[in-house]
């Protein structure tokens, strides 16, 4: 796209919706204010050393959102089409609590605790900002900033945005030198960059590749211990689980092997698991992925991941290091062709299955974003994201459907692994079994890479 096919009308307010948004509204359909839209929220919890200048911070809060339309961008959907609306810019809500003594427990516990109590708020998402903060301070030199974020507007990759910006901001503000931040493209100006795209391609060779790829295939689902109900009586759970740092790097020292990366490999492991459990070796396993294609947005704030079906058949496959070079193959391929996820189900609604059959749940994998590493904030004395998890909250809203396996390698090296799922269809000893093969094959496949994967 040139320059100036991204210019916009400065006097419309109305931008077109993304791909990502509009399948975001399938999936909420007639529930944008019910349970699931006011509690599809991240939670980004920080823990700050030093005192924390209060004004400071409400202004870096401020900047973010003047700087990022979307976390004040309201989507339309009672109209034909729907359409993004762009509001002015606002002030953040700043909670500022000071907390009771800790006793009996650690302070780490308690951030803990802070951390189960914002993932059980809400949040609505017909009312800007989508961005609230919460700044629970133990004393003037150890408090936990809380970022709570609407779903609808951000992603993973986003909340790192939010993060890195809202550090330079507040350096920016404490010293009095501009931040220097790279400058930043509006994710109004993405979604009218893909729709004229789409109305105007350049090359039909992607959707030419999901219809060959595709051809025959059903997208890999699980079979449910309970038909799926009319409608869910609670939120979903979560099960959660820890990969031991040395299988870790294990793996990830396949994955350099092969010229590969840590993503393909825990695709791999999921292939062997879901054989093992449906029988299938030519499987099609839809993941999560960035969906940041477009060099100009990498640092846009907003809706960009994407559902890609990764298919490889490891019928043929001798040993674990096989699949892995075939799931190579498959990922590399996946990427150079990739659609909107709504585009591939338009074109190809045979693949979708798990919708027709009320025995079986559709399957996905997402990996936590790591683009930015590990971030120390120059807020106060320095600020990091908290990572660990000593609690879990057991209820999840933000799965519609189906079944989300949550993969991300912690800081000290370990991975910690997620399963979002909902116990109208599956016993929790069900997911816990599943997620105790998991971490037995990935131990056994990554340290004996070259060993029958049958075996494993």
């Amino acid at each position: 796209m040139t320059k100036s096919s991204l210019e916009l009308d400065p006097e419309s307010k109305r931008y077109p919706l993304s791909f990502t948004q509009e399948w975001f509204c399938s999936l909420v359909q007639g529930d944008a204010g019910g349970a699931f839209g006011l509690r599809f929220i991240l939670v980004c919890p920080i823990r700050v050393t030093g005192p924390v200048d209060l004004a400071v911070l409400q202004g870096a809060l401020d900047d973010v959102v003047a700087r990022h339309e979307l976390l004040r961008t309201l989507v339309v959907r009672d109209t034909d089409p729907p359409y993004q609306l762009v509001c002015p810019p606002c002030s953040v809500p700043l909670e500022v609590k000071d907390l009771p003594p800790v006793t009996g427990k650690s302070r780490d516990m308690a951030a803990q605790e802070l951390i189960v109590e914002a993932e059980r708020g809400t949040m609505s998402p017909q009312r800007v900002p989508m961005l609230r903060a919460s700044l629970c301070r133990f004393d003037d030199r150890d408090s936990v900033l809380i970022l709570t974020v609407h779903h609808s507007v951000s992603d993973g990759w986003s909340v790192q945005v939010i993060l890195r910006d809202l550090g330079a901001f507040y350096a920016a503000r404490s010293s009095g030198v501009p931040a220097r931040l790279p400058a930043v493209r509006q994710y109004r100006e993405y979604s009218q960059w893909q729709q004229a795209g789409a109305a105007n391609p350049a090359d039909d060779g992607a959707p030419r590749y999901w219809l060959e790829k595709l051809r025959g295939a059903r997208e890999l689902t699980m079979p449910n211990d309970r038909p799926h109900p009319d409608t869910y009586s609670r939120p979903y759970s979560m099960h959660t689980y820890l990969v031991e740092a040395d299988v870790a790097e294990a793996a990830t020292a396949l994955a350099t092997a092969g010229r590969g990366s840590l993503f393909m490999v825990l695709l791999s492991v999921i292939y062997v698991l879901a054989h093992q459990i449906t029988g299938a070796s030519d499987l099609a396993v839809r993941a999560f992925t960035a969906g940041r294609n477009e060099p100009q947005f990498q640092d846009t704030m907003g809706l960009f991941i994407n559902l890609v079906p990764f298919r490889t058949d490891i019928g043929e496959c001798a040993s674990f290091r096989d699949i892995v070079a075939r799931t190579k193959e498959t990922c590399i391929d996946a990427y150079a062709h990739e659609l909107p996820v709504n585009v591939i189900e338009q074109a190809i609604p045979e693949f979708i299955t798990s919708r027709e059959n009320l025995r079986t749940s559709q399957f996905c994998l997402t990996e936590a974003p790591s683009q930015f590493g590990d971030l120390v904030l120059p807020i106060a004395e320095g600020a990091r994201e908290i990572h660990e998890r000593l609690l879990q909250e057991p209820e999840r809203p933000d799965i519609p459907s189906g079944m989300v396996w949550y993969l991300e390698v912690t800081p000290n090296g370990e991975l910690f692994g997620g399963v979002h799922f909902n116990l109208d269809e599956f016993d929790e000893s069900t997911v816990a079994g599943w997620a105790t093969d998991f971490r037995r094959i990935m131990a056994g496949a990554v340290c004996e890479p070259d060993k029958d994967w049958r075996t494993l």
